[in-house]
This record gives C-alpha cells, sequence and structure tokens, in this order.
C-alpha cells in the first residue's frame, strides 16, 4: 500500500473560494481553470487580484472631500474676504 503525502490546507483569502468550474474573468478577459482561487468581481466571478480594493477610511474621506471641492459645494455660501493687501485681518477699517 502507497502512502500519499498529505495536502496542506492553505488558508483562502476572505471572500475568496476555489472554482468548481472553469471560467473567464469578467475585470480582465483571461481564463481560469478549475481548482484555481477565485473571488468576487464587480460583474461575477475572477482573479482575486482583479477585485477592486477596499478603501482605508482615510482614502473615503479624501473621496468625499474632493467630491465636495469639485462640486464647488465647499465654497459657495462663504462670503467673500474683506482682507486687505498689507492689512492685518484684526484691521477694522472697511476695505476700499
Amino acid at each position: 500500500m502507497k502512502k500519499t503525502a498529505a495536502k496542506k490546507a492553505v488558508p483562502l483569502p476572505r471572500g475568496s473560494l476555489w472554482a468548481a468550474y472553469g471560467g473567464t474573468c469578467p475585470a480582465c478577459f483571461k481564463d481560469y481553470a478549475k481548482g484555481e482561487v477565485v473571488t468576487k468581481v464587480t460583474e461575477g466571478w475572477g482573479h482575486p487580484g482583479c477585485a477592486p480594493r477596499g478603501l482605508s477610511a482615510a482614502e473615503r474621506e479624501f473621496a468625499r472631500n474632493m467630491a465636495r471641492i469639485e462640486s464647488g459645494e465647499t465654497f459657495r455660501g462663504r462670503k467673500p474676504s474683506d482682507w486687505r493687501r498689507g492689512a492685518s485681518p484684526s484691521s477694522t477699517r472697511p476695505a476700499r
């Protein structure tokens, strides 16, 4: 009787699984074989490297602020500056 080496259990990345059937990745249009690791991609299952990466909290806030600036929302409601060239902001004399 022949003994075969036990297969090491390799943990899969979260949200991934072994492909039950071969297919085509909808992101890069390359084929994957049965038994390869696949993960959920925008329009189905595909390569883990093709899946969109989750953004960090800082990246989400940056994107949100950038959208506000590009839409003009950030500066629309503010009054024009009353600073005068060469004067301090505490000066009470009206601008000419």
